[in-house]
């Protein structure tokens, strides 16, 4: 460990013996050891003690505030001692925030690098790779623990284009840097009914960008239809034609831009949402049902230890027949001439199911 970074992580624990009271420099000076001892280093004397409280002093340490100039960092924190024995934070103190993190959570940033290695050709995503480990006081030995943790799902692929995934990425990002302004956007659009992305086949879109939600390995863009006032349907950023996302201007050629807080308690959103199954929302016109189904062997075990949906409940375990049987109560379709079967009044769960192929069964469904 680096001098500054062993001096960091005693004063971190100085730190905290201030803030739990303080006290002494000599129970200071225990309090400090018995934390290096728990983690294997040496432990310090007096002398040691009293350079660690002259670096907080002078925030001579790393720190949140570190990059300030050094007349700002040396009034930050400050340590009254009481008749020269007793060492406790001054009342008009800040307390240090420190970037790095305890034992058992050091290998979550490597965990969250292993998860983010199919986007690192992203140039911002490899610039936060980079300098995180720096951030936390993550080694690089420690950071390469990343090379354990792979992707094994489908990624973005156009053999006509190599930069296309990373193209999708940089929409979404465009694309919450809009919701995050609260900007209406205008783009062009080809349905996934749609075998090509031809200027032919076009749709025209203007909308208040709501949520991007992945499901099923696809980003999807939750809006609101501006030219048709009603919540749109999910469109799948990757449909965007070209991925030209631009802000929707108005009469005056200004901006236009929405209320999101408003539009989602007007759609009643978060309640349309938690009640799907999948990407697309429930229209009041969907009615309430229970349906059973039956999972056996593998995807017995499956659906077991994933929740598919929050209603979903066990209400059969047989372990003779090595099965399962649930229960979810999910919207159904209105039955029509189009519309008869279950899978035909709930695509989403056709879709889920079709993976277990005879594994899976719904065995009965009847309306709420």
């Amino acid at each position: 460990m680096a001098q500054l970074e062993l001096r960091t992580f005693r004063i971190k624990h100085l730190c905290k013996f201030l803030s739990q009271g303080g006290g002494s420099r000599d129970a200071m000076m225990e309090y400090i050891n018995d934390r290096l001892l728990e983690q294997g280093m040496e432990p310090i004397k007096m002398r040691e003690v009293q350079y660690c409280l002259e670096a907080l002093r002078k925030g001579d340490f790393l720190h949140s505030r570190r990059n300030d100039p050094p007349a700002i960092r040396s009034g930050l924190f400050k340590v009254s001692v009481i008749e020269k024995k007793y060492y406790k934070w001054a009342a008009d103190t800040q307390v240090p925030e420190f970037g790095d993190l305890e034992k058992n959570e050091r290998f979550t940033l490597p965990f969250l690098a292993g998860i983010l290695k199919r986007y690192e050709a992203i140039p911002a995503v490899q610039k936060i790779l980079n300098q995180l480990p720096e951030i936390f006081n993550i080694t690089e030995t420690e950071m390469q623990s990343r090379s354990a943790i792979f992707h094994t799902g489908p990624e973005f692929y156009d053999d006509k284009d190599p930069d296309f995934q990373e193209k999708i990425i940089d929409c979404v990002i465009k694309i919450m840097s809009f919701i995050h302004e609260r900007q209406a956007i205008v783009f062009n659009y080809t349905s996934t009914k749609e075998f090509e992305n031809i200027d032919a086949s076009l749709e025209l879109r203007e909308v208040a960008p709501l949520q991007i939600r992945y499901h099923e390995n696809y980003f999807y863009l939750i809006s609101y239809d501006l030219i048709n006032e009603k919540l749109a349907t999910p469109v799948r950023i990757d449909q965007i034609h070209r991925f030209k996302v631009q802000p929707l201007l108005d009469d005056n050629g200004v901006p236009a831009k929405y209320n999101l807080e408003e539009l989602e308690r007007q759609l009643d959103l978060q309640k349309r949402y938690k009640d799907a199954l999948g990407i697309f929302p429930i229209s009041k016109e969907d009615e309430l049902h229970e349906i059973i189904i039956e999972f056996r062997e593998f995807a017995a075990t499956y659906v077991k230890r994933l929740k598919i949906h929050h209603s979903q409940k066990i209400i059969e375990e047989n372990k003779t027949n090595k099965s399962i049987t649930i229960s979810l109560k999910l919207h159904l379709r209105p039955e029509n001439a189009e519309r008869k079967t279950i899978f035909e009044r709930q695509y989403e769960l056709a879709f889920f199911l079709g993976r277990f192929r005879e594994y899976a069964k719904v065995t009965s469904w009847k309306k709420c």
